[in-house]
């Protein structure tokens, strides 16, 4: 029983460490955190903080990871009850779950998108994340082809590239209150999901040959 307390209690203090560093950031704006920063504003010795991070670099690479965790089960939940048969269908909800995800996590998407975070992003063990999804994004595609809902000379990871772009600048104009300024008649999600049906099946449309043999 101790054992399984203290198990808990370290796992409490990662995710309360996780959390703070993103309040932090937001604060200040900055990315530069000591980790007596940190554990100033926990109330907590910096002594138990390096017992689970060994420095700086180390406690913002658990917290980018924490993000793209919460993103990566997202997409699960959300493609999972999609029609498997449905590749289109699939990559619509993808978008839709990559959306939910920048809106209802904005500080984690302002961190994980700031260009200062791209060489912590080109680690291995947080890139896998990142890649997943775009590996996801590419055999949805493919089955799509191969089910003649593109067409068959289609440039998939060009059409990948064009998909994730948007996205990303659809979630850009939520979290920056710029999509409420440009469409102040619905509520900024609403919005960013119609865009993002639009752009994919004018993107489906646009591909399928216009006759046999093009």
């Amino acid at each position: 029983m101790p054992s399984s307390r203290a198990s808990r209690t370290v796992r409490a203090l990662h995710e309360r460490a996780i959390d703070m560093t993103i309040v932090l950031i937001e604060r200040q704006q900055t990315h530069n955190l000591r980790l007596e920063d940190v554990a100033d504003a926990l109330g907590e010795p910096v002594e138990k903080l390096t017992r689970l991070f060994t420095d700086e670099d180390a406690l913002l690479a658990a917290v980018v990871e924490h993000a793209l965790i919460i993103l990566i089960d997202n997409c699960t939940r959300v493609v999972v009850r999609v029609d498997p048969n449905d590749p289109v269908g699939q990559f619509c909800a993808l978008g839709d779950a990559y959306l939910d995800w920048a809106d209802a996590h904005q500080a984690q998407f302002r961190m994980v998108s700031d260009h200062r975070m791209t060489g912590m992003l080109a680690r291995p063990e947080l890139r896998r994340y990142v890649d997943s999804i775009t590996e996801l994004m590419t055999r949805m595609l493919i089955r799509a082809q191969k089910g003649g809902q593109l067409h068959h000379k289609e440039d998939i990871p060009l059409m990948v590239l064009s998909a994730r772009s948007f996205a990303y600048g659809l979630a850009r104009m939520i979290v920056d209150g710029r999509m409420a300024e440009w469409a102040p008649e619905a509520p900024p999600l609403h919005t960013a999901k119609r865009l993002a049906h639009d752009f994919v099946l004018r993107m489906a449309r646009s591909s399928q040959p216009s006759r046999p043999g093009t």
